[in-house]
């Protein structure tokens, strides 16, 4: 045993491993979990399981990496003892005569999983892999003893002060037992306060988790829908009907590229959105699809890239009510970025044709182009309000064009700041979009002017980036 020379009834129980490391004395346990300091996760056996297991994961995934990084989390009372421990060396309070004495414990630990993994695996560890293995190592059955060792020395420090949201100060003691908590605790501790530790050994081995992540691909290009029944993203007109699975947009997309790519999900980010019955037509709708934790990516890279994305997009320009306006292009996470920004200064061109149960005057539909710029006043529409917030929002119409078609049916070409509710234009909404354009035809208050059919002709974007 290695006593606590100011309370010599603290031990400090070592596995053979940490003995060897940090002391250079013989091991005082019977089994490795039982070590005080590492709680049996530097013990051979124990790693290898750990790698056998990874190995297993790892075949049954298909993740087609080379290479990975290593991440590993260790339980939190780990990394309190850690720091005691040096503390109680410096102190001279344990033996000094380790082979790895003045190495963290992070350092040695990741040695020796490393060489493991690379040993079963086969995948070379590196600092810069888009594959990353976390293990996950949890034993919390000192988490209620340590927290009240550090709230004896560090009260308010370790607990919430009373400042704070009094639901906070009445959870367990031990929920403040986090690492980053923790962390910022360590450099407080003195030799003093280390003398005064208990170590006690574990009661059973720690359990261990692990997880594969891939950093996200991000493939892009723009949209084209045909139908005027098919929503850009899962939708249903009311709570009590069912949506129907793979009749979106988003889901056409991005189901090709998940199949083809094994993405554990996707994310479909686009530039606005049409209604479920508005054809986008063009060179369609800027989109790009986030795939998040790709598992084969190697098709993407140098010679195979052009021949994965062509083929991409055979499969989606099959679909009869989807195409894509312009080819697929893998992009970076800040050309995204470019996709949410200033969304409002975008413009957008649509056509419709409309419908007024009073005849139109001709005369006054052909002054609608001499009315632009016209600045309009939108609140938001009844039909979204249950959704959006009640806002009055100040947009543009850049450009309209008409052509009569009869006495009560023409045909309205428009170009609008994005964000403009181009039906509720049309109508006026119940007074709400002001002026509307039943207004500026001069339509009797009794007339009612409406959209027929609605398509978007033309999103003012250059998307995919150059």
């Amino acid at each position: 045993m290695y006593q606590n020379t100011k309370n010599p009834m603290a031990t400090v129980s070592l596995c053979s491993v940490c003995a060897r490391q940090l002391t250079g004395t013989p091991p005082n346990v019977d089994q490795s979990w039982k070590c005080s300091v590492c709680f049996g996760i530097m013990d051979p056996e124990y790693i290898n399981g750990v790698a056998n297991a990874v190995k297993a994961a790892l075949d049954s995934n298909q993740y087609d990496s080379q290479s990975f990084v290593l991440a590993l989390n260790v339980p939190v009372s780990v990394m309190l003892r850690e720091a005691i421990f040096a503390h109680l060396r410096k102190a001279g309070d344990v033996e000094n005569k380790g082979s790895l004495e003045s190495v963290p414990f992070k350092t040695r630990m990741v040695d020796a999983y490393i060489g493991k993994l690379k040993a079963i695996t086969g995948l070379r560890p590196t600092l810069n892999s888009l594959l990353t293995l976390t293990i996950t190592f949890a034993n919390v059955e000192f988490n209620v003893a340590d927290s009240r060792f550090l709230l004896k020395h560090f009260g308010t420090d370790f607990v919430p002060n009373r400042k704070l949201k009094r639901y906070e100060q009445l959870k367990p003691l031990e929920t403040n037992f986090t690492k980053v908590r923790i962390s910022n605790l360590l450099s407080k501790i003195t030799s003093d306060i280390a003398s005064d530790y208990n170590w006690v050994s574990p009661t059973e081995p720690c359990t261990y988790s692990f997880t594969f992540e891939r950093a996200p691909l991000f493939i892009a290009s723009r949209y084209c829908k045909y139908s005027r029944s098919l929503p850009q993203s899962p939708w249903t007109a009311s709570e009590e009907i069912p949506k129907i699975e793979g009749n979106s947009v988003s889901e056409k997309i991005a189901a090709v590229l998940k199949n083809e790519l094994k993405c554990d999900s996707t994310r479909f980010i686009a530039c606005g959105r049409e209604d479920v019955d508005v054809r986008m037509l063009g060179n369609g709708r800027p989109f790009v699809v986030q795939c998040i934790n790709p598992h084969l990516t190697q098709k993407l890279t140098g010679k195979n890239l052009s021949g994965t994305l062509k083929s991409l997009e055979e499969i989606i320009n099959a679909d009869k009510d989807i195409s894509l306006g312009c080819n697929l292009k893998v992009v970076t996470a800040d050309e995204v970025e470019a996709l949410k920004v200033d969304q409002e200064e975008k413009r957008k061109c649509y056509t419709a044709y409309c419908y007024s149960t009073e005849a139109i005057d001709n005369d006054k539909l052909s002054t609608l182009s001499s009315l632009t710029p016209l600045e309009i006043i939108q609140k938001t529409p009844v039909r979204v309000l249950k959704r959006r917030s009640l806002l009055e929002r100040k947009r543009t119409i850049f450009l309209m064009e008409s052509l009569k078609v009869d006495d009560y049916h023409f045909l309205l070409r428009l170009e609008t700041q994005a964000g403009t509710y181009v039906k509720e234009f049309v109508h006026g909404d119940f007074g709400r979009t002001r002026p509307s354009l039943a207004e500026l035809i001069g339509l009797s208050c009794k007339a009612d002017v409406d959209i027929l059919e609605l398509d978007v002709e033309y999103v003012d974007m250059q998307w995919p980036p150059s």
